[in-house]
Parts: structure tokens; C-alpha cells; sequence
């Protein structure tokens, strides 16, 4: 039986530990909210912004939730073991672990460096490879690994192949992932988002918004990206954190090796080019 308490909070992770990586902003945050909501006590990792981490963990408070935030640069493989030891020794378990840590970058090829490459695979592959590792070796039996990929995975956009290239990759963990966690009782998921507000929606947006570009207003870009949508409307974090917090309850039991699309916009993408060169991408419904 799931309980509901005064504050909104359900029980139905109640007792779990959850570390969401990257929770401080944006889609974590909302997922370390979500997951707070639903019982579950929250370990809200940041890199750099402990003002806003701090904030998230206000908020989960304020639903009833135990939370705490934890600074680790995840591109240091001995932050990502670092991380795991201090949310272990907080908490004292360790139940649920959202690998939510990414970042993009929109470079032509022929302009790409080694340097671009290592920023983003660094971050969004190999970060998660080693947080998955990590997790392996702390979670309880019978836990939920989440890593976070991007519907960019399955999309051929022009100058993004570092960005899709490194979400490409969370697939092939994600199904590899699930047979390694058998053991633990473990299951492991994908989630692609896409159309959702958040850091990385404002500063990139503009080229996915079919009619829009770099002067575009927020107000332009989100309706015509809504507009794309049966729904009508852009995500927003919320909408990724409770598919998270489904994977991460009962419910979500017989679900692993999955890669699930968030994403509105049913319909098939069209990649062109508007008359100055710039990438636009119209949604045909």
C-alpha cells in the first residue's frame, strides 16, 4: 500500500537511497525531486554551483525528504569512487543511482579538435560508464540504475556528432549494463529525452525550433517547438523525473536493458538547412 502524506510525499520509495548525478539544475534536479516526492531520500551531486544544489536540497526537504548534496567533478574518475563513498557514508546504502551528468557541444567536423572530443565523452560516456561501475559495487540488491541518454542518439544533425556519438554509446552500456546487474537483482534503463526546459535547452534550443535562430526569442522558440508536439507544449524536468521515479519503484521491476524515448514529438524528424546554412529541423506531423 502506498501512503500519501500531508506534504504530498508518497511512501512508495520510502526507505530508498537515491544519488542522482548532475541533480543540482535542470532535468536532475527535477528528478531528484520527483524521486523525494515519491519517499526516497536523495543524494543531489553537483560540480561547480553549490548554491544551486543547496536549493534542491531545500526543496526536498520541503516535500518531507532527507536530501544532501555532494560536490564531485565526474571527468576524475577518483571523484566518481570518492562520490559513491561519501553517499554511502552519509546515507548508509545506496538504492537507486540516476546517472544524469552531461553536457553539449555543436561543432562542424572539420573544426572539432581532440580537445572538444574529450570534453564531451569524457562527461557524457565515459563519466557514465564509470558511474554505472560504481554503482555495481554499492547498490543494494534489487536497485535501479538510470543513465541518461538523448533522442540526438538516433538523429543526424549537422555539426552534433560529438554530442550524439557520446549518447550513441549509453545504448550499448544500457544493454550490457542490465545483463551485468542480474546478479544484484539490478535493473538498468535509458532515458532520451527531448524537448524539455532546462540549462541546456536554453542555450541550444533555437536550433531544433523549425523558423528560429540564434535572435529567436525563448518565447519564439518554445512555440515553435510546442507546436511540433501533439501536446502542444515543451517537457519540462518533472516530465523526465517521473518516468524516473516509475523505473525506480515497484512498478518498474520487469522493465531493463530499455531504451526509453521522453519525447513528444512522435512524428519523424526532417533535417534541412534555412538559406544562411544554419541546421533547422521541422517536425512533420
Amino acid at each position: 500500500m502506498v501512503m500519501t502524506y500531508p506534504n504530498g510525499t508518497q511512501s512508495e520509495l520510502a526507505g530508498k537511497v537515491a544519488l542522482v548525478t548532475g541533480g543540482s539544475r535542470g532535468i536532475g534536479a527535477g528528478i531528484a525531486l520527483e524521486l523525494a516526492k515519491k519517499g526516497a531520500s536523495v543524494a543531489v551531486n553537483y560540480a561547480s554551483n553549490p548554491q544551486s544544489a543547496e536549493k534542491t536540497v531545500q526543496e526536498i526537504q520541503a516535500v518531507g525528504s532527507h536530501g544532501a548534496a555532494f560536490q564531485a567533478d565526474l571527468t576524475k574518475l577518483e571523484a566518481i569512487e570518492n562520490l559513491f563513498q561519501q553517499v554511502v557514508g552519509h546515507f548508509g546504502q545506496l538504492d537507486i543511482v540516476v546517472s544524469n551528468s552531461g553536457t553539449e557541444k555543436f561543432v562542424s567536423l572539420g573544426d572539432t579538435t581532440v580537445a572538444d572530443f574529450n570534453a564531451v565523452f569524457d562527461l557524457n560516456t565515459r563519466a557514465q560508464f564509470f558511474v554505472a561501475k560504481n554503482a555495481y559495487d554499492y547498490i543494494q540488491p534489487g536497485g535501479r540504475v538510470v543513465l541518461m541518454s538523448s533522442i540526438a542518439a538516433g538523429v543526424g544533425v549537422p555539426g552534433h556528432a560529438l554530442y550524439a556519438g557520446s549518447k550513441s554509446a549509453v545504448e550499448g552500456f544500457t544493454r550490457c549494463f542490465a545483463a551485468d546487474f542480474g546478479k544484484k537483482r539490478c535493473t538498468v534503463n535509458a532515458i532520451a529525452p527531448a524537448g524539455v526546459k532546462s540549462d541546456m535547452w536554453l542555450s541550444n534550443s533555437w536550433r531544433y525550433a523549425p523558423g528560429c535562430d540564434q535572435n529567436s526569442t525563448l518565447e519564439e522558440i518554445e512555440a515553435a517547438l510546442a507546436n511540433g508536439s501533439p501536446l502542444k507544449r515543451c517537457g519540462v524536468p518533472a516530465d523526465i523525473g517521473r518516468v524516473v521515479a516509475f523505473l525506480s519503484s515497484p512498478a518498474g521491476e520487469w522493465i531493463n536493458g530499455e531504451f526509453w524515448n521522453a519525447d513528444p514529438f512522435v512524428s519523424p524528424l526532417i533535417l534541412g538547412h534555412s538559406a544562411d546554412g544554419l541546421m533547422q529541423v521541422k517536425f512533420c506531423l
